[in-house]
């Protein structure tokens, strides 16, 4: 099989295609995965749109400049090993590029998985150069890779926000809105608040028109409402804002209508990434950004890793056994399909709802 890769114009971001990419000889220490599936989202986007301010092409760089290589969540299998620990054959979940292939260079190599210590990488987020080996996890189920893949980074986004949200008490607010709320990112905060110690807030799904009878159907909001009713939303109420979608006509709107009342803004990705420049000269407080993996590294520091496995590990796997009740799950093979699925998240299809995964 010819190796291949998604291969995107940074200034652009629509224009996308597929290239052939030359095997590359292994050295000692390396091993090559052959990547065998994973999904494309509009967290995938985001990944794009906001790929030169968050490093994200840094992970695999193409090689060709102004052109980026798509990070993805993924499984693959060592196909060649020149790592005396890492044998052919073993399974391994993490992050890949939209690709035939990747080259790694494991360390710390346990039951459990390993880290890519490849120099262009040291430097990047711990969490993102992590890998594990699916013969060790002991939370791995092989009939729950597609949900793993379309939607364990994502869940562990939304679980972060929601643990977030109680650590600061919601920051004083009596509502919270959740921009994008048909989002998946979205949906698992939402989920992940309706459990266990439950804030005293009500919950603002905002999301477009065409949207509202699907994130009313998910029964995870207080209220839904559609951005064109956002000037009717009540005043003299504290409020807070979790941001997925990143367009800023929408965070304008909301901005101005809550006014004074507005405790924060947290942007955590860019569904809408055509209107995603930030506002210039909002009233009330400036958007700060949600990077996830710090909030990794920072809650392990508190709970240790065996404590945050376990808190999030049953948060999780409720969740992804959840996921057909609400979620469609749509496979397609080969490059022709990452790039036409690519190009359609891209222009905003209807499809971005679906779980859509890959088969290389």
């Amino acid at each position: 099989m010819t190796n291949w890769a998604l291969e995107i114009d940074k200034a652009d971001i629509r224009r996308a295609g597929i290239v052939e990419t030359p095997e590359a000889a292994l050295a000692d220490g390396q091993a090559r995965l052959a990547i065998d599936s994973f999904a494309l989202t509009a967290n995938n986007i985001t990944y794009a749109a906001f790929g030169e301010a968050m490093r994200y092409w840094d992970f695999f760089p193409s090689g060709t400049a102004g052109k980026g290589r798509l990070p993805v969540w993924g499984f693959a299998v060592v196909s060649e090993s020149r790592h005396p620990d890492l044998p052919v054959g073993d399974r391994v979940y993490g992050y890949f590029p939209a690709a035939a292939e990747l080259v790694v260079e494991p360390a710390g190599v346990t039951a459990a998985g390993f880290i890519d210590a490849s120099a262009h990488r040291a430097e990047l987020p711990a969490p993102y150069n992590r890998y594990v080996r699916c013969g060790g996890d002991v939370g791995y189920a092989a009939r729950l890779e597609a949900e793993q893949m379309v939607l364990q980074p994502l869940f562990l986004t939304g679980w972060l926000l929601a643990r977030y949200l109680h650590e600061e008490n919601a920051f004083g607010a009596a509502q919270v809105f959740l921009t994008s709320a048909s989002s998946k990112t979205a949906i698992g905060m939402a989920r992940s608040l309706s459990g266990g110690d439950a804030l005293n807030i009500e919950l603002v799904g905002l999301t477009s028109p065409a949207s509202r009878d699907f994130v009313d159907s998910l029964d995870l909001y207080d209220r839904v409402v559609t951005y064109p009713e956002i000037g009717d939303l009540p005043e003299g109420m504290p409020a807070v804002i979790v941001d997925f979608a990143g367009d800023a006509n929408i965070n304008r709107a909301l901005h101005e209508r809550l006014g004074e009342d507005l405790q924060a803004n947290i942007r955590v990705g860019g569904a809408h990434w055509e209107q995603s420049a930030p506002a210039g000269d909002l009233p009330g407080p400036r958007p700060s950004f949600f990077f996830a993996p710090d909030h990794v590294q920072r809650v392990i520091g508190e709970l240790g890793p065996g404590g945050f496995q376990a808190a999030y590990g049953e948060a999780w796997n409720d969740f992804a056994v959840s996921a057909r009740d609400w979620l469609a799950f749509r496979e397609f093979e080969g490059r022709q399909a990452c790039c036409d699925i690519y190009d359609r998240l891209v222009a905003g299809d209807p499809i971005a709802r679906d779980g859509l995964t890959i088969k290389v």
